[in-house]
């Protein structure tokens, strides 16, 4: 009986630390999503080739993202050690390496995209109709990747020493900014009517194009938010910004960072196939392929929040040589998060009809949109168990487990049999999407046998 009264009290505290963190997280990542999902029913309005055109560069978008977030992965695996073992001072250091590293990685990405804008609809199999739209939308909206991807990092850092509020704050900001902004920038001037009264609204008539760049200022001065927060004298990280170039440290962030960014290649190139793949099925489906994954991505996007938590906690754990209190954070983020994401997958298989709406008013588009978040409800427990347990890995700084498990079950699962039962076998886009629940599936039994196994505890960072 005391035993059982022990674990309660066990459990409950891990719960609160969990908490704690996870729910400003859990904020920011709806809204960093809501962002694409404003600009999807926005857009949606203006057609099904509108739509098309943004969702041919989502792909790639995730792709350049998960990079740079792989470098805040080394960051903050590093940083939350640190700050776990009370090295308050060297966590600053470190973090002004990691600032120099992640604007360089921006700037590089920035002319990256700039110059090669128009191969991505080319490399995405894009519908000839929407290329010069996707080619501008993306172009557009790396002038912003500076700003924005620096902050990425730099917020990594931040979660990693335990403050998830500021970022929590950037994403809200930028997501109010880019609601009004779109507004203003993709529709032509226009008369609305609230209340009962007609009022002339100006508007840019930018259409796609107008979205991207929302995107891009909202997105940046959130970014500029996160930097300069990082400067106030009450700020939990106090980066060393004038700190010397150590090439150590840069080695040690690169350690973990490396694995890291390979896993999201993998996956996210594994993605730009499946897309690719459901591009050459018409610009109908496809638009209603891009739909559902917003209405999926707005789902599992509280997973991110969980994972976040248990990165810092695990990793603060393994820094006090507390490798126990790491363990049951990582379980207790697991569960809590596997218990919400259940409860989200019944809600988008009885409501699939009704958020398909929200995001456009063509017939055909909602018909194969619901459908298709019908399916996706079924993947979002092994959505929180892979995000979650990746996470938990990370802060451990073993990064190369998660790699190997995308890189077999993204392009062994996902892709090998959504050919065969999608292309060979004509099953069509629902196959396609089975395909994705299966790869889901087998990732995280994967992960969570070696969260079980308990190696990581012995990760070297």
């Amino acid at each position: 009986m005391f035993m059982n009264a022990s674990v309660i009290r066990g459990h409950r505290a891990a719960d609160r630390k969990v908490l704690r963190l996870a729910w400003p997280c859990v904020l920011e990542n709806l809204a960093v999503i809501m962002i694409s999902f404003v600009d999807a029913a926005m857009i949606g309005v203006l057609g099904p080739a509108a739509t098309a055109a943004v969702g041919v560069n989502a792909s790639p978008s995730w792709l350049l993202g998960g990079i740079v977030q792989a470098l805040g992965v080394g960051g903050t695996a590093l940083v939350a050690r640190l700050i776990g073992g009370g090295e308050q001072e060297e966590a600053g250091r470190v973090s002004g390496i990691v600032f120099r590293m992640g604007l360089t990685l921006s700037a590089l990405i920035t002319a990256l995209m700039l110059i090669g804008a128009p191969l991505v609809p080319v490399i995405m199999n894009a519908d000839p109709s929407i290329v010069q739209d996707a080619t501008a939308y993306m172009r557009c909206l790396a002038l912003g990747f500076i700003p924005h991807y620096t902050g990425i990092c730099m917020g990594a850092l931040l979660r990693g020493a335990g403050d998830t509020r500021t970022p929590m704050i950037s994403g809200l900001m930028s997501n109010f900014l880019n609601v009004i902004l779109n507004f203003l920038l993709i529709y032509e001037r226009r008369t609305i009517t609230v209340l009962g009264l007609s009022i002339p609204m100006w508007g840019a008539g930018m259409g796609v194009t107008g979205a991207a760049a929302a995107s891009a200022i909202a997105t940046g001065i959130a970014g500029i938010y996160i930097i300069l927060s990082l400067t106030k004298k009450t700020s939990v990280l106090r980066v060393r910004w004038a700190a010397p170039w150590d090439g150590d440290v840069a080695k040690r962030v690169l350690r973990v960072a490396y694995p890291a960014a390979l896993e999201r290649a993998a996956i996210n190139l594994g993605q730009m196939m499946f897309a690719r793949m459901v591009s050459s099925v018409g610009v109908a489906t496809f638009a209603a392929h891009n739909q559902a994954i917003q209405v999926e991505s707005l789902g599992y996007m509280p997973a991110y929040g969980f994972s976040v938590a248990a990165t810092t906690l695990v990793g603060q754990g393994l820094g006090a040589r507390k490798p126990q209190d790491a363990q049951e954070c990582g379980n207790r983020a697991i569960f809590l998060c596997l218990a919400l994401l259940s409860v989200v997958g019944v809600v988008m298989y009885l409501f699939a009809p009704f958020l398909i709406s929200l995001l456009t008013p063509d017939a055909q588009v909602r018909a194969i949109g619901a459908m298709l978040i019908r399916i996706c409800a079924f993947e979002q427990p092994f959505n929180a168990m892979s995000i979650v347990i990746s996470g938990a890995l990370r802060g451990a700084g073993d990064t190369k487990v998660p790699f190997l498990c995308g890189l077999f079950s993204m392009w062994g699962v996902r892709i090998l049999f959504a050919w065969l039962t999608g292309i060979v076998l004509g099953g069509g886009v629902a196959a396609f999407w089975w395909c994705m629940v299966a790869d889901l599936g087998v990732r995280s039994l994967f992960l969570y046998l070696r969260f079980r196994q308990g190696g990581w505890k012995n990760a070297r960072v």
